[in-house]
């Protein structure tokens, strides 16, 4: 896709842009006539002079261009620098000099409709009205979506899987929301409580029935009446507590600590965990049958890094999130941020990637986030206590320390030797980009876009 410039008239444009702008791209601009861009095509690329700056209707314009994806270009006549400051601070794409060779204005105009079909591709995804709480356009995230709109309706017990911060809670908040339950949804995380205090927490104790013990007070199960327990970390529950919330999903019944009878509680049961919980089975950190009742029907997340596709929308998502929270004035993510971010393996999930927004966003200032805000942690490669490094040969079943770079445990890689080392792993292993991209720890899309841009 290629964008088409359009000058928007507000002093005599420069000679140079003869010939470069099709003479029928050229609107009389004025304040009455903002909404004509509105209606404007997808992908263009505006030229705009700095004399506009001084116009009352910039700030709703540069609202409009940015909002709506459509990149400009500024160009003055480079008596101040000021104006190209304010330019690139207002989120221009570029600012050229009305000077400047013609060549000079073919590179920003180019430049601008390369960032603007990148953007495009990058950005413009629906969202799913439904499940508002669920970001994301890839066939990993719609498959978690199905998944929740069929688990939602029924009353069955949900067993949320993955990786730390692939956002489990919300998924958990989602599938409360479509379950059509009118009560509360009431999280609880089972790490954050002391073993002996769990069983309170969850059913409620009463005056006196422990140390420190003054009133009587509800359980966590009676508070989520009608609606939904989430238990986050359950994979973390003390073993001698697993038995009584066997019974409580097989009974729907409960007894407070200290308490003499049982009460009835309508409450649905969500969980979640990071942990292989069947691995706890076997070393009989976890009963069988509680994982059972618990995971009636599952739900698995995917790390970031699987779903590459996703991190524009989610590094979007969190730069408004972030404006709120932090009364800044961003009003998108520079085309070329997000694909650098899109190379980034995400260790940490979608909770390292909020957490880089609103760190850059506390940090800047502006209405684009810049490109050169931001660096890729490098990644840290660690050896298996178990394997000996060799740096001349790495088989099929080797390790990043035996690349043939002379890899140790505890080397951190930039993004150049990322690729040095993709390079040699795909030659090592007669180019099988799966087996690779496993390797360095990556998406395979992510290794497709380094060895069609070259990098690799």
């Amino acid at each position: 896709m290629k964008a088409v410039p359009l000058f928007v008239r507000g002093q005599t444009p420069p000679a140079v842009l003869n010939g470069l702008l099709p003479t029928d791209r050229v609107l009389d601009f004025h304040p009455e006539n903002v909404r004509d861009l509105d209606a404007a095509t997808a992908g263009r690329v505006y030229v705009l002079p700095s004399e506009i700056f001084q116009e009352d209707f910039w700030p709703r314009l540069r609202t409009l261009l940015t909002a709506a994806r459509r990149l400009y270009v500024i160009y003055g006549s480079g008596k101040t620098s000021l104006e190209a400051v304010q330019a690139m601070r207002d989120g221009a794409f570029d600012f050229v000099y009305t000077s400047e060779k013609a060549e000079r204005w073919v590179n920003a105009l180019d430049g601008a409709a390369e960032s603007q079909a990148l953007w495009l591709k990058l950005f413009d995804a629906p969202k799913s009205p439904r499940l508002p709480l669920l970001v994301g356009r890839s066939a990993e995230m719609e498959a978690v979506r199905k998944a929740i709109l069929r688990a939602g309706p029924v009353s069955a017990s949900v067993l949320v899987n993955g990786e730390s911060g692939t956002g489990k809670e919300l998924a958990a908040q989602s599938i409360h929301n479509v379950s059509g339950r009118r009560g509360p949804f009431v999280a609880v995380n089972c790490a954050a409580i002391p073993g002996e205090l769990m069983e309170a927490e969850l059913f409620g104790a009463e005056k006196g029935a422990y140390t420190g013990s003054v009133a009587s007070r509800e359980g966590l199960v009676e508070q989520a009446a009608g609606g939904t327990l989430f238990l986050d970390e359950i994979g973390e529950m003390d073993i001698n507590l697993q038995p009584k919330l066997l019974r409580f999903l097989e009974t729907r019944r409960a007894r407070r600590v200290g308490g003499r009878g049982e009460y009835a509680a309508d409450v649905r049961i969500v969980s979640a965990t990071n942990r292989d919980l069947e691995s706890r089975i076997d070393s009989q950190d976890f009963r069988a049958d509680l994982f059972y009742r618990l995971a009636e029907v599952t739900v698995q997340l995917p790390p970031l890094r699987q779903r590459p596709e996703d991190i524009p929308l989610l590094a979007e998502h969190f730069l408004m999130e972030a404006n709120d929270r932090f009364a800044k004035q961003f009003l998108s993510l520079e085309p070329k941020l997000a694909s650098d971010m899109m190379d980034y393996s995400w260790p940490g999930n979608v909770r390292e990637l909020r957490t880089a927004i609103h760190r850059l966003v506390i940090f800047h200032d502006g209405s684009v986030m810049r490109r050169e805000w931001w660096k890729a942690p490098v990644i840290k490669i660690e050896t298996p206590p178990n394997e000996a490094a060799s740096p001349d040969t790495v088989g099929r079943n080797g390790t990043l320390a035996q690349a043939g770079m002379g890899l140790q445990s505890g080397i951190r890689l930039n993004r150049q030797q990322q690729w040095d080392l993709a390079r040699k792993l795909l030659a090592q292993s007669g180019n099988d980009r799966t087996w690779t991209a496993a390797q360095l720890g990556i998406h395979p899309a992510t290794l497709f876009r380094w060895t069609k841009s070259g990098k690799v």
